[in-house]
């Protein structure tokens, strides 16, 4: 299949050792990790999705997603040392996969206010879905009509919270989200992950997920 997942989490740059490169935890260093420098998770932001777009990597090489200002969900950077230290990285899933240490899903003292889809994307780099970009959201199927479905909507990272949903919609979800199977579970009766693509979510005005979720980004 030709997509990139990425997983998103916190983080708190406690190294840089480049322009681009960086180590961070993705909880509070003084509260959960000491400040221990064995759990920092290192990063190079140069390796990210505009990179493969562009063939300067290969897309098995990216390590991350594009800073916010490069339509990306990463926060941290991009460069270093102007750039922010605290904020979202978010990992590819086959770089998690090799990490040695790896953060867990949700941060030791993080608030279980997501479930893992709302932290979750894919970036698709050829196929059916060409160069989109979709993003995983809680969301319930309330009615349908014909080829549209009634849905709640929560803003991202806020679907365990108790917060009402962000707004309800009218959507033809085999226009833009994802298909059952490819990463959209919602169903009539089920709520759950509803994987949109990034240009509905900006035109229904939905926030990404707040991480670290204590920090304002």
């Amino acid at each position: 299949m030709s997509r990139t997942t990425l997983y998103g989490f916190g983080a708190f740059v406690g190294s840089i050792t480049g322009l681009t490169r960086c180590a961070w935890w993705d909880d509070d260093p003084l509260k959960v990790y000491s400040f221990s420098q064995q759990v920092l998770v290192p990063v190079d932001l140069s390796r990210n999705v505009s990179a493969a777009r562009a063939g300067t990597i290969p897309w098995v090489d990216v390590e991350c997603d594009d800073h916010r200002q490069d339509g990306g969900l990463t926060t941290i950077g991009p460069l270093f040392p102007t750039g922010s230290v605290i904020g979202a990285c978010w990992l590819t899933e086959s770089y998690y996969q090799m990490i040695a240490n790896k953060p867990p899903r949700q941060p030791p003292t993080a608030p279980n206010d997501a479930y893992d889809y709302e932290l979750t994307a894919h970036v698709y780099w050829g196929g059916e879905h060409g160069d989109r970009r979709f993003e995983g959201f809680h969301a319930e199927e309330l009615a349908t009509n014909g080829p549209l479905t009634q849905l709640a909507i929560w803003h991202g990272g806020t679907g365990k919270t108790g917060q009402p949903p962000a707004g309800v919609w009218w959507l033809d979800l085999s226009q833009v989200a994802l298909p059952p199977g490819a990463g959209t579970t919602v169903a009539p009766g089920t709520p759950g992950a509803l994987f949109l693509d990034n240009a509905t979510k900006q035109q229904l005005g939905l926030r990404d997920p707040k991480r670290p979720p204590g920090f304002g980004e």
